[in-house]
């Protein structure tokens, strides 16, 4: 007979996130049963359906930690004294960290038609937590001198929201030029919203 091994909770349901996780990105989430999930957790099917309900449930709790890693990364940026506001900036809209977990395989998952519930909650999430960082970074930048202005919290999230929504919902096909020049619409909204010099913040419509 097989010995139990009893787990820490929450190390028996990060070895569950992991497992589905790389076989959402080798087979693709539709081709994922629950059943090839537990089979690479190697746990009972017992133990899944007590730490989720069905395979969706799996999936949202992989885009919340994506939330909270993100809120990690960029409160780091926010904290680091030792960086100008510009910095801080560039590395929390094209740095290369935040572009690999824009670029994950769960993001690409919840940009689906079918996962638009989940891509909503990330953007409310974005706009909550990130959004204010962003603010505070701006306000930083007004204090170093390179704006002139304050920017409001609640125009960088009108901001976000539609840059969210045209560039990261999967809802418009865009060919690269159609994304370049949004991209450098947004470089200019955020010049003007902050009082920037123009081209100061180019880093946002960078190829």
């Amino acid at each position: 007979m097989r010995k139990r091994i009893v787990k820490n909770p929450e190390v028996r349901q990060k070895e569950i996130l992991n497992a589905a996780q790389k076989l959402f990105e080798e087979k693709g989430y539709e081709n994922t049963p629950v059943e090839a999930i537990i089979k690479a957790a190697d746990i009972a099917k017992g133990t899944f359906y007590y730490y989720f309900k069905t395979k969706k449930d799996v999936l949202t709790t992989l885009v919340e930690n994506i939330g909270a890693e993100m809120e990690a990364h960029f409160s780091s940026i926010v904290a680091n004294e030792n960086l100008t506001a510009l910095k801080k900036l560039k590395m929390m809209i094209r740095g290369t960290e935040k572009e690999a977990i824009v670029q994950s395989t769960v993001m690409e998952i919840i940009h689906k038609p079918e996962n638009r519930e989940l891509q909503e909650k990330l953007n409310i999430y974005s706009l909550e937590v990130i959004a204010p960082l962003l603010v505070q970074v701006l306000e930083q930048g007004y204090k170093e001198g390179v704006f002139n202005k304050i920017a409001s919290l609640e125009s960088i999230q009108l901001i976000l929201a539609g840059s969210q929504f045209i560039l990261e919902s999967g809802l418009f096909e865009l060919s690269s030029q159609k994304r370049m020049a949004y991209l450098k619409a947004l470089q200019t909204m955020f010049e003007n919203e902050v009082g920037a010099k123009s081209g100061s913040l180019s880093f946002i419509s960078k190829k």
